[in-house]
């Protein structure tokens, strides 16, 4: 899902699974009713029900986010009830100079791991995982999720990472690393070139 911030995002979910579920969005800041917490800020949502999520981003709350299951969810994340949530700048956000630079690509990587263990990007593990292309030069957004119950520490051969933001929030210092440890439910935001 990707929308602007200030937009009123409406979401209808009808539930065709064998047992009750909810959708949490993780990193928004919404109203509480609509945060998807089964028994305290909605009853879950049974087998063949719909349940209507809507809400309204606030215009500083933009950045890299998540949704997902949030009943039974060691399960249902872990079997793909997941997805990336990204809400762009309004215009004329003022953003600090790193993080607003421009960039040639953006790839966001949902990390996950299996209910046995295994680690996943994007729904497959190696050797299944596709690889990521670009020109020598180019600048590409790295938008690393961590959706799995376990750490997963990204590294990549040869090539430092800048760290523009964290968790949808810009950092006022971007940072360079070799190795970034991304625990669950975090999320951040690199550039490469």
């Amino acid at each position: 899902i990707r929308i602007t911030a200030g937009d009123t995002v409406r979401v209808n979910v009808t539930n065709n699974l064998l047992e009750s579920t909810a959708i949490h969005w993780h990193g928004l800041i919404i109203p509480n009713d609509q945060d998807g917490v089964p028994y305290l800020t909605q009853p879950p949502i049974k087998p063949g029900e719909t349940y209507t999520y809507e809400f309204t981003v606030p215009e500083h709350n933009f950045g890299s986010h998540m949704y997902h299951s949030h009943h039974n969810a060691a399960k249902q994340v872990t079997m793909g009830l997941l997805g990336a949530f990204i809400v762009e700048p309004p215009e004329g956000a003022e953003r600090p100079e790193e993080a607003a630079k421009d960039y040639d690509h953006e790839y966001i990587c949902i990390l996950n791991d299996g209910p046995i263990g295994g680690y996943s990007i994007n729904g497959k593990s190696f050797p299944s995982t596709e690889a990521v292309t670009v020109k020598k030069g180019d600048r590409l957004l790295v938008r690393y999720m961590n959706e799995g119950l376990m750490i997963h520490p990204m590294h990549l051969h040869g090539m430092p990472q800048l760290v523009v933001a964290q968790d949808g929030w810009d950092l006022p210092m971007p940072y360079w690393c070799d190795t970034l440890n991304i625990a669950p439910g975090q999320r951040f935001d690199v550039i490469v070139e």
